[in-house]
């Protein structure tokens, strides 16, 4: 299950059959969150399609227009995955991962945020790296480390 557990969101998202809240599986710990908020797979399916129509077709007068249809495609998919593939229905989850899409596509350079006039390559790399390791705290500290 890929639902991130927290104090908030307990009574909502464990409830068993006889609808009371199941209290014997613990809030997840820093690591689990650190995981579950991440969406990897969005990452991955992003990265492969925008480095091989970067390559294919780059240097095109159209491509910028191409790779910003590919970064909201993968704003949308990150959501849809998680929501239909992976079952998560809390929305501060899917708001934190669909953030964490963003920085990522900032991070890594992509033409179409690259463009921007404000654009900083350094600072959107350490923003990835604030946003990476302090997403986990969004619910709160975690009780387990």
């Amino acid at each position: 299950m890929r639902l991130v557990i927290t104090k908030r969101n307990r009574d909502t998202v464990l409830l068993d059959a006889s609808g009371r809240v199941n209290r014997g599986i613990p809030d997840d710990s820093y690591r689990e969150r650190l995981v579950k908020y991440v969406p990897v797979e969005t990452l991955a399916l992003f990265v492969a399609i925008y480095g091989t129509t970067s390559y294919i077709s780059g240097s095109e007068t159209w491509y910028p227009l191409m790779a910003r249809w590919i970064m909201v495609a993968g704003i949308l998919g990150t959501v849809l995955y998680l929501w239909y593939a992976d079952g998560v229905t809390d929305m501060v989850q899917l708001a934190i991962s669909c953030i964490g899409f963003i920085i990522w596509v900032c991070a890594l350079g992509v033409v179409t945020v690259a463009s921007l006039p404000y654009y900083n390559q350094i600072a959107a790399s350490v923003l990835l790296i604030v946003w990476i390791f302090g997403a986990p705290f969004i619910d709160g500290i975690p009780d387990r480390w």
